[in-house]
């Protein structure tokens, strides 16, 4: 899929919840806050602390400035809108 098509579904899915799936196998789940030119800035649908599992480990996020974790554009391979029900399985 060509970047400008994956840019413009990520812009479709702003500020909604989504299931990126990346071109090797990793699956982020989590709202749009940004897309700029080669990032789209997702923050994860868990409580909000880094992939390590904690404030000291990567990745912390700052969500009191609107961002989230930057997922490079030309590694996504899907992009999929995920029903408001499904948050809270």
């Amino acid at each position: 899929m060509p970047i400008e098509q994956i840019r413009g579904l990520c812009h479709a899915h702003m500020n909604r919840p989504v299931e990126i799936r990346m071109l090797d196998g990793a699956v982020h789940r989590g709202i749009i806050t940004r897309v700029d030119a080669d990032h789209v800035w997702l923050r994860p649908l868990d409580d909000g602390i880094g992939p390590a599992g904690g404030f000291d480990g990567p990745g912390v996020y700052w969500w009191g400035f609107g961002w989230g974790w930057p997922i490079a554009l030309v590694g996504i391979a899907a992009i999929a809108a995920i029903a408001a029900a499904g948050l809270w399985w």
